[in-house]
Order: structure tokens, then C-alpha cells, then sequence
């Protein structure tokens, strides 16, 4: 039976009030004990899916991480390597729609974005922040990335906590209006999320022409449902095939985009990381065509057209803003499979430097 059925507004203003009660427990455990130094232990443990925690951590904290880790019953090998599969072979174009397209859909939601708005560093250092969310798509994307040696999991896992310790802060804080705004990451807004980083890129590829067959769609989907699933997103959120995908995209931003001063000071600052004004603009101008003017109206991004000859054939026009924004992308993938190949070849040894980061 579809899901599609239930994404209605009942059930998400449900889902609103959820968030993830075995890592909001394992984190209240570790602040209450005031274990902060075990909490920075276990960041630093969670190099690889085979990881080992510290000792001494509250019962709680296993919990989390021995009951997280296993993939669900549902997740298809197959199926996981071919969306992998898909990001290798796309993934120049998919981590520039993380800046075009993901999070600026993200920022138009005016109650998740608070969360965001909240902690400065998304906005004091937006690129880090690119950095850091490009680094996860790609160990959830990497061949193997669920495997002993990948990097999904613990990743996922880091993720999850680190939402916790937010919620956690928030909730501290005290002035969090849960009423009006849902309880912080919630199941919809993490929900949100997962599709703007699986569905909506699909979306933005298919709009600038790029071709992706119907089985690519579904196992892209299906490699970020894994994924959410070890994030805490509730299956019942997770679409299984594209038409639910599309869905529950249109039922969450329908429900949750509006003006908000926040998302448009997020979405300013995110042109900040584009190098020089005409890349600004020219970055600016695509997200609007991507996102389509009625979101783009909400995140007061420019109303300038793109030129004639870019409507006519956008992939072209992509292929223009890759060059205008220094194909940033391909040169951070680059650079990250340069340190993996050194790290495989030199394992034991003194670590080198890539030239590509060495002072010229």
C-alpha cells in the first residue's frame, strides 16, 4: 500500500512533536554527568564504520551506537551500490546542488531554519559548513561507504548526536516555542531534509538536462532512506519509491516554506562563499531557476533573468557556473580521493600533504 495516503496534515503535525528519544536520551546522560570530554571521545572515535568507543561511557550511549549501527532489514545491497553508484558518476554536478538547491530549499522552511539561524557558525562560516555537509554525501555515496571500512554509518551516527546535543540546548535555552514551531529537528524537518539532499537533486538534474533513468531515481532514494534510517528519521517518512518521494516533498514544503528573515540571511550567506560578484550573481540567478521563482521570492533571492542562450539549454549554462565558480566541487572531490589514495598506499606511514594544498 502507498504511503502517500498518510503524508497528510494530521500525521505530520504529528510528526512535528517526534524527534529521537535514544539520542536525546544518551545526550541528556552525557550532559547531565557533565561528560563533555567523553563526548569529544566519541567524535574523535568514529573514524570508520568499524570503530571502537571509549570506555566508561553511560549505559545510554552504547545503546545508541550498538542499536544504530546495523543497517534495517530493508536496506538492498543491490540497490545501494547502484545510488552510489549514481553519485560517482554525477558527483561533480550533485555537490554544487548542495549549494544551489539543497539548502537553500531548507532555508525556505521558515520554522526548521531556526534551528539553523541559531547556531551562528552556520552563518559566520557558511563554507565550512558546505565543507562539512559535502563530506557526508560523500561517505554515504562512497563504494563500500556502509561497509567495515566506509564511512556511512559512523557518519550518520555523528550526525544524529550532534542533532541531539542541539535539541538538548535548545530545549535548555527555554524560549523554544513548540507550539508554534514543532519541537527542534523534528521527524518533518529531518524528513524535509532527506529529500532535499535525495529527490530535489534529482529534480535539479533532470532540469538542467541531464538524463536519469527512472531505476537511478529510485536507487538514489533508496541510498539516503538507509541513511536517514540510521539518522533517526522515522520509516514511515522514508518514501519507497520516487512518486512518494515527490509527494511527501511537495506536502512538507507546501506545508512548511515561508518568508522568514532568518532563511534569507542563511541564503545570503551562502553567496558569500561564491568567490567574486559575478559568480555571486550568476549562482544567485541559477538557484532561482532551480528552485523555481515562488521559493526563491521567499529567500528575496535577485530577479534577474538568466540569459537566453541558459533557458534554452541549462546543462550548457551549468557547465558555465561550474567554470564562473572555479569547479570547486570536482577540485574538493579531487582532493579527497587524493588523501584516501595516499592514506591506502601509505597506511603506517608518516603522513604527506597533497600538492594540491600546499602553499604555492
Amino acid at each position: 500500500m502507498s504511503k502517500i495516503t498518510s503524508y497528510n496534515n494530521q500525521f505530520l503535525d504529528e510528526m512535528r512533536l517526534r524527534t529521537d528519544p535514544i539520542a536525546d536520551e544518551a545526550v541528556a546522560d552525557l550532559m547531565h554527568n557533565k561528560q563533555a570530554n567523553q563526548y569529544r571521545d566519541i567524535i574523535q572515535s568514529l573514524t570508520d564504520n568499524n570503530y571502537q568507543l571509549p570506555p566508561g561511557l553511560p549505559e545510554s550511549v552504547v545503546h545508541f551506537f550498538e542499536t544504530t549501527r546495523q543497517l534495517p532489514e530493508w536496506a538492498d545491497t543491490k540497490l545501494l551500490q547502484q545510488g552510489q553508484h549514481f553519485l560517482e558518476k554525477h558527483v561533480t554536478d550533485l555537490l554544487l546542488m548542495l549549494g544551489l538547491i539543497s539548502l537553500p530549499f531548507d532555508y525556505a522552511a521558515a520554522h526548521g531554519v531556526q534551528v539553523l539561524y541559531l547556531s551562528e557558525r552556520l552563518r559566520n562560516n557558511p563554507a565550512k559548513r558546505l565543507a562539512e555537509t559535502g563530506q557526508y554525501v560523500l561517505d554515504v555515496g562512497e563504494k563500500n561507504g556502509f561497509g567495515a571500512r566506509g564511512r556511512a554509518i559512523c557518519s550518520a551516527q555523528k550526525v544524529r548526536l550532534t542533532h541531539a546535543t542541539i535539541r538538548y540546548h535548545i530545549k535548555q535555552k527555554g524560549d523554544w516555542n513548540v507550539e508554534t514551531r514543532g519541537e527542534p529537528i523534528n521527524q518533518e524537518d529531518m524528513a524535509g531534509t532527506n529529500l532535499s539532499f535525495s529527490v530535489l537533486p534529482i529534480r535539479g538534474l533532470r532540469k538542467i538536462g541531464v538524463e536519469v533513468s527512472q531505476q537511478e531515481a529510485q536507487a538514489f532514494i533508496h541510498l539516503w532512506n538507509v541513511a536517514n534510517h540510521i539518522m533517526g528519521v522515522d520509516e514511515s517518512l522514508l518514501p519507497d519509491t520516487t512518486k512518494e518521494a515527490f509527494w511527501l516533498l511537495k506536502r512538507i514544503s507546501d506545508r512548511q516554506h515561508a518568508p522568514s528573515q532568518e532563511g534569507q540571511a542563511m541564503a545570503r550567506a551562502l553567496l558569500t562563499i561564491v568567490p567574486n560578484d559575478n559568480g555571486k550573481e550568476i549562482a544567485a540567478r541559477y538557484t532561482r531557476f532551480l528552485l523555481g521563482d515562488k521559493t526563491a521570492d521567499m529567500l528575496d533571492l535577485p530577479k534577474t533573468n538568466l540569459p537566453d542562450a541558459w533557458l534554452a539549454a541549462p546543462l550548457l549554462g551549468f557547465k558555465q557556473l561550474r567554470q564562473a565558480l572555479g569547479n570547486q566541487a570536482q577540485q574538493y572531490y579531487a582532493i579527497r580521493q587524493q588523501f584516501k589514495q595516499q592514506l591506502k598506499q601509505t597506511e603506517g606511514e608518516p603522513f604527506k600533504m597533497p600538492s594540491t594544498l600546499k602553499p604555492i
